[in-house]
């Protein structure tokens, strides 16, 4: 996976999330790093760093991503919430 295409699948994907997508979102983080949440405000979270796990995030769970509304934000993941 490239950045470039990670971007892509974000900007191309279509929302269409049912239950909790911040939770969702998570675990499949979860598959590639142990520090799930770096950052919170008032209503978004973020997640792990893009450049930490580019190289091994497969396309289905970046697509999985992005259904659940996850977006690109300051370098890492993030989820309104």
């Amino acid at each position: 996976m490239t950045i470039e295409r990670l971007e892509e699948i974000f900007e191309k994907i279509e929302s269409n999330w049912d239950g909790d997508n911040a939770f969702q979102g998570l675990q499949i983080l979860s598959k590639y790093t142990k520090n799930l949440i770096q950052a919170a405000e008032h209503d978004i979270i973020y997640s792990c760093s893009i450049d930490d796990i580019i190289d091994e995030l497969t396309e289905q769970d970046a697509t999985d991503l992005a259904k659940l509304n996850w977006h690109i934000d300051y370098g890492n993941f993030a989820c309104f919430v």
